[in-house]
């Protein structure tokens, strides 16, 4: 009973946020422009429903990193009370978490940006680094998620051929 009602849930959300992204992407694409009299860039597209998508890409990062976080909180407290010793070791991902974003900070350039017709105050050494920080950190985990869809099935397979 309680796993078709997760099943169900889960599937409703997907569904719904399916929905309104493919909305929002159509406003995006076949939203119009922003009058001539309002563009930042004279010589530039500028779609008219840019900041509709923005904001809702950053609901539904948030939205993500909310539910991520209770439930990592949710499954360590759990885990404390199980393994101790099991959940600890998942604190030390964390940690290993906080070391890559901390060294993909300090590498990050600072330098400021020429951004024609911008007066907005992010164009700041912090707010650029933060920037990198965040897109090396996506490079990072996706080359180690491309390593591992590439290794793990050779590894497993040598492991099990030395069982048999």
């Amino acid at each position: 009973m309680a796993v078709t009602k997760i099943h169900r849930t889960s599937r409703l959300t997907l569904i719904i946020s399916i929905i309104i992204s493919v909305i929002v992407l159509a406003l995006f694409f076949f939203g119009g422009q922003v009058p001539e009299h309002e563009k930042i860039g004279a010589d530039m597209a500028q779609p008219a429903f840019t900041d509709i998508l923005l904001y809702w890409m950053y609901a539904l990062l948030v939205i993500t990193e909310v539910v991520l976080i209770g439930f990592a909180i949710v499954d360590f407290v759990r885990g404390l009370k199980e393994n101790p010793k099991k959940a600890l070791s998942g604190l030390y991902a964390l940690l290993a978490l906080a070391a890559l974003l901390i060294v993909t900070y300090v590498i990050g350039d600072g330098t400021l940006l020429s951004i024609p017709g911008y007066e907005g105050t992010d164009n700041v050494p912090a707010i650029l680094k933060m920037t990198d920080m965040w897109l090396y950190s996506m490079y990072f985990m996706l080359a180690v998620t491309v390593f591992a869809i590439i290794i793990m099935p050779l590894v497993t397979r040598k492991i099990l051929l030395e069982d048999q």
